[in-house]
């Protein structure tokens, strides 16, 4: 399996690139690339996911060793970028899929959500439009703020194995994702060890960071929810070369279904409920599952069998941007709506020109009554939005500074 990886670069380590290189391709949309991750973030990513421990002698491994890796550069030296790179890059992915066998999507970074943006509604429409066209091309994606793709909190496990004494990471986000509980799962965070560039922006920036493998091999520690990404990404090419044929659907319905409990020893409360998500990531339940549980509350083994549906996103609705651009197309079929009596209007009588498309609307129509493979998605207006303006100019690592809290560099290491 390949895992393209969207971020600042990806170095040729020899964790990656021996005894046979598995960096498969490298392009780049960001700023000019003087060497190939001058930023550091990418590298350490890529590490987690497929890392396979040479200069360690086996001490740092990642999570899929032999996976392959595509180097997809569409942030800067500092870790910002652009809106429109990250849409040229997961373009690219679309069109150089096959070629590389790419799977899935890692994307380490978020932008801010905002109000009265074009598209109308929260969030990041433009990207989740570009992200959509490649889910619907095959493939498994996350991203910080949408119902469909797989998106990933942090835990600190407090330097144990058990997962009993684990607690949600303090930079661990949770949400809504218009009216969706987010995030989907955790995965650990927090002071994980993976590939170093020497003089990278980071490594020049967090050099107490900089950590000694048994046989001198010197390797990096960070934290954030950019680095439990990259270690679900892992489970996930782990679970697609066990499962190739699986949708991405039945990939988040496993992923979620099998997630684990944790913290049943922590004294530390949850800010929320559902900043866990469905719990802890359990790759190897995941991986070992020949089906899926049609319960997301965690802990739960899969039992039905893959051919069933799955059910991961069945209830979820289209983030409101997305919806927005797909009216046009959705304006031929019938109007199904869940409670016909809902806030006391005649909801049967609405049509596609009276119906005011507002929250209560989208919250109330039957998304899950739409075949979403018959659209003709040629027909959608993507180009209708002006992904390279600078209102969307803001996406940007989150793991920066984490390390440098006195908090998270004087523990264990």
């Amino acid at each position: 399996m390949t895992v393209a990886v969207l971020d600042s670069g990806v170095a040729a380590d020899p964790d990656l690139t021996q005894p046979s290189n598995r960096i498969l391709a490298s392009v780049n949309f960001a700023d000019t690339r003087t060497t190939s991750d001058p930023g550091g973030h990418g590298t350490h990513v890529a590490g987690i996911v497929a890392g396979n421990g040479t200069r360690s002698g086996g001490q740092f491994v990642g999570i899929a060793p032999q996976a392959n890796i595509v180097d997809v550069r569409v942030l800067g030296r500092t870790g910002s970028g652009r809106i429109s790179s990250v849409v040229a890059g997961i373009q690219w992915v679309i069109g150089h899929r096959a070629a590389y066998n790419i799977r899935v999507i890692n994307m380490s970074f978020g932008a801010p959500v905002t109000v009265n943006q074009y598209p109308p509604g929260p969030g990041r429409p433009e990207l989740r439009q570009a992200i959509a066209e490649h889910r619907r091309r095959y493939g498994t994606e996350y991203d910080p703020d949408s119902q469909v793709l797989v998106t990933v909190g942090a835990t600190d496990d407090q330097g144990t194995t058990s997962p009993r004494d684990d607690a949600l990471a303090v930079f661990s986000s949770w949400g809504n994702a218009d009216s969706n509980a987010k995030p989907d799962l955790v995965a650990p965070g927090r002071h994980i060890v993976s590939l170093r560039v020497p003089g990278s922006a980071l490594d020049s920036m967090l050099p107490t960071s900089v950590v000694a493998a048994r046989n001198g091999a010197t390797y990096f520690r960070l934290s954030g929810t950019s680095m439990a990404t990259p270690v679900v990404s892992g489970a996930v090419a782990l679970l697609l070369q066990r499962q190739p044929s699986l949708t991405p659907d039945q990939v988040k319905a496993l992923l979620v279904g099998t997630a684990q409990q944790f913290g049943q020893d922590s004294t530390a409360t949850l800010p929320d409920p559902t900043a866990r998500g469905a719990g802890l990531l359990d790759a190897l339940a995941a991986v070992s599952s020949s089906g899926f549980s049609a319960t997301t509350s965690g802990g739960a083994l899969p039992t039905a069998p893959l051919s069933e549906p799955a059910i991961a996103n069945r209830g979820h609705r289209p983030a409101d941007g997305f919806a927005r651009t797909l009216l046009p197309v959705l304006r031929q079929l019938p109007l199904r709506w869940k409670d016909l009596t809902l806030d006391g209007i005649a909801w049967q009588t609405l049509t596609w020109d009276s119906v005011a498309w507002d929250s209560v609307a989208w919250d109330n129509f039957d998304w899950d009554s739409i075949a979403w493979d018959s659209i003709a998605w040629d027909s959608v207006a993507w180009d209708s939005i002006a992904w390279d303006s600078i209102a969307w100019d803001s996406v940007a690592w989150d793991s920066i500074a984490w390390d440098s809290i006195a908090w998270d560099a004087s523990s264990h290491d």
